[in-house]
């Protein structure tokens, strides 16, 4: 934050702490002098009230005139004196006070005083004597409230600028984090070490960089995986067409392999595309009735075909009981789940397959004996575009779509897949998916 910037804001802050310190003491002196609520003159009144109760006792005229005299200097207020009639008995400033109001003779019949602001009625006991009495309004104590405000203001003052120091300076920390990561910056992060709000804000700033580079990271995998499982069989069908425009007998052998590289083309764009399609909240789906074994027995299937020297172990329960599912989508997941277990595990190893109807769930389980994963590569295992192999050999081909393809699919079912593994006891995997679609 640039210095002029700072300096606005201790201003805007110096700014709002003085008008409100201001204000509270403003308050705090008006209120109690100057505001004469009925309630708050009750001692006031019942002192009054007392006077003019032994005042009325005094029937020598000079003894009364006396007695008032010596209580007339201290009097701090006006006091006017009445008989019962409203006659003027005596006053102690010019002009007298207002006599008694029909309203507070009413109340006087009933209490010893009537109250208002800045009012006080009394009367004695017998009613021969009725006192008028208005408070002072005390001056504003200049004297010390202007020294009183201005060590106020410089106390806010400096309070000011050690508070918008202690703002901005994070505030400088999260800007130029942000600016050095817009600018392409992907290690940029704010790394507040705060227990507060700001420290919140720098934290989820963190979690974003976080988020938006690995997302970056993936894409600029994605875009060289994707080359390179492409290039390969595209140069496999390229030299199987100058062959076979030079020599088609010599080219029959080679363009066998043409249709296995255009199904890997396929099965990539496709999974690229239904991992697109899959990635938000409530996709819609095309649920069909399926036969349970016809599903696992069309996956099994392909597993064999590709695999021709993979022992596929079977254990396959309900194979008669029907599931409301999208078949594609549904055996798509299952393909890459058996696809996985074959590229990670030598051949001689075999795979197991499980299906286990669970009440309302079916479960399939898929076992591989091979090199099994880490807990940290576990943790990594469904992030789109992540392998846990970086070779890019023909056997353990592929962009990372497997299991984060796998786990939507399963999701946008209401199921879910898991995996457990360890490092050379190989992993199982399991996709658990409701045999009917759950309700809303």
């Amino acid at each position: 934050m640039s210095p002029r910037r700072r300096g606005r804001l201790a201003l805007r802050v110096y700014a709002f702490v003085a008008v409100l310190s201001m204000a509270i003491m403003v308050a705090l002196l008006v209120l109690p002098r100057y505001t004469r609520a009925p309630r708050y003159m009750e001692p006031q009144a019942a002192l009054v009230q007392y006077m003019v109760e032994r005042w009325s006792l005094k029937e020598e005229p000079e003894a009364f005139a006396r007695a008032v005299g010596r209580v007339e200097a201290r009097l701090r207020g006006a006091l006017t004196l009445f008989d019962a009639k409203g006659t003027l008995v005596r006053t102690s400033r010019e002009p007298p006070l207002d006599p008694p109001t029909a309203e507070e003779r009413r109340t006087l019949e009933k209490k010893k005083w009537s109250l208002d602001w800045g009012r006080i009625v009394v009367r004695s006991d017998d009613g021969s004597l009725i006192g008028v009495y208005a408070p002072n309004r005390p001056g504003f104590p200049w004297s010390w409230a202007l020294p009183f405000g201005a060590i106020i203001l410089v106390v806010v003052f400096g309070a000011s600028l050690w508070f918008s120091r202690r703002l901005a300076q994070p505030l400088d920390q999260l800007t130029a984090a942000a600016r050095r990561f817009g600018e392409g910056d992907m290690e940029a992060r704010a790394r507040l070490d705060r227990d507060d709000e700001l420290g919140d804000v720098g934290r989820a700033f963190d979690v974003m960089a976080e988020r938006t580079s690995a997302v970056m990271q993936s894409q600029r995998q994605l875009m060289g995986d994707v080359s390179h499982e492409l290039r390969t069989p595209l140069a496999r069908i390229r030299v199987a067409l100058e062959l076979a425009a030079e020599d088609p007998v010599a080219a029959r052998d080679v363009l066998q392999d043409v249709g296995q590289d255009l199904d890997e083309i396929d099965q990539l764009i496709g999974d690229i595309l239904t991992t697109a399609r899959l990635d938000g909240e409530a996709v819609p789906i095309t649920r069909k009735v399926m036969n349970l074994g016809e599903l696992t027995a069309r996956a099994i299937d392909r597993f064999t075909t590709r695999n021709p020297a993979r022992k596929l172990e079977r254990e396959i329960a309900g194979a008669e009981k029907t599931i409301e599912c999208d078949p594609v989508l549904l055996r798509r997941a299952l393909d890459n789940l058996l696809d996985n277990a074959a590229k990670y595990s030598d051949t001689q190893t075999p795979v197991t397959l499980k299906v286990i109807p669970n009440g309302s769930q079916v479960l399939f389980e898929i076992r591989d004996r091979g090199i099994g994963m880490s807990a940290e590569e576990l943790e990594r295992a469904f992030t789109p575009f992540w392998r846990a192999d970086g070779s890019r050999t023909r056997k353990t081909g592929g962009v990372g779509l497997g299991l984060a393809l796998a786990r939507r699919i399963a999701r946008v079912h209401g199921g879910e897949v898991t995996l457990s593994s360890s490092p050379g006891d190989g992993t199982t995997a399991r996709l658990e998916v409701p045999f009917a679609e759950r309700p809303l």
